[in-house]
């Protein structure tokens, strides 16, 4: 195989993952088992609840969240096509530390340690830039870990859409397509919260609202809001 690591997508810190292991596609595909189509809605991984596999995706979206004791739900981050997830299962049958849910249909590969260490032997490359594609998932959480613990409303919702604008969808489409609901989960504040900066971002020219859809209007400005 020829060597795809200069094709490795470079990550900063990005909310949504997606073709991070693209030139791993091919590779992957022939070295493993048979892909598994699952419906919209079904929970791959369940927290607190031992996990079976890894997962290759191979097409739609998985997102990424946990539960507290009162069934608050925070969003961590969404995986698209192209990119390995249930990562905290490298570690065979131990209790989950997130929830894995298919928003879409999806297509995956099923991945175990003996798979992912045959795969590393087999291509040293892809054993590095699995390092990396770790690393980088480290430092999202880390961040995350940051953000929700020090800044305020604004400042984490700036920081969310900073991280959405570097994704691919974004990219296509020049919006966020997610409610205020969503957007208060993903930050980890109330309905009300969001609501409130909302309309104050609104008001300044930041951003528009829609119908379940956020646009950015001014990059440069929320930027100003954000970390970055």
């Amino acid at each position: 195989m020829d060597n795809p690591s200069n094709e490795f997508k470079e990550n900063s810190i990005n909310f949504i993952l997606e073709n991070n292991f693209a030139s791993y596609r091919s590779y992957i595909v022939e070295n493993s088992q048979n892909a598994v189509r699952l419906p919209a809605g079904t929970c791959l991984t369940r927290e607190g609840q031992p996990i079976q596999s890894m997962f290759f995706l191979l097409k739609g979206t998985v997102k990424v969240y946990t539960i507290n004791i009162s069934g608050y739900i925070r969003l961590l981050g969404y995986h698209k096509e192209n990119t390995i997830f249930a990562m905290d299962g490298l570690r065979d049958r131990h209790p989950a530390t997130v929830t894995t849910e298919a928003v879409t249909d999806i297509e995956v590969i099923k991945l175990s340690f003996p798979d992912i260490q045959r795969l590393c032997m087999k291509n040293s490359d892809f054993c590095s830039d699995l390092l990396l594609y770790y690393g980088d998932v480290l430092r999202l959480m880390c961040f995350d870990a940051e953000s929700q613990s020090i800044n305020n409303v604004i400042t984490r919702l700036a920081n969310f859409i900073c991280l959405f604008m570097q994704s691919d969808a974004y990219q296509q489409t020049g919006y966020i397509l997610m409610s205020q609901q969503n957007l208060a989960s993903a930050i980890k504040a109330s309905r009300v919260q969001v609501a409130r900066v909302c309309a104050r971002l609104k008001q300044e020219g930041i951003i528009k609202v829609g119908k379940g859809k956020l646009i950015i209007a001014d990059e440069k400005r929320i930027r100003q809001y954000s970390q970055f």
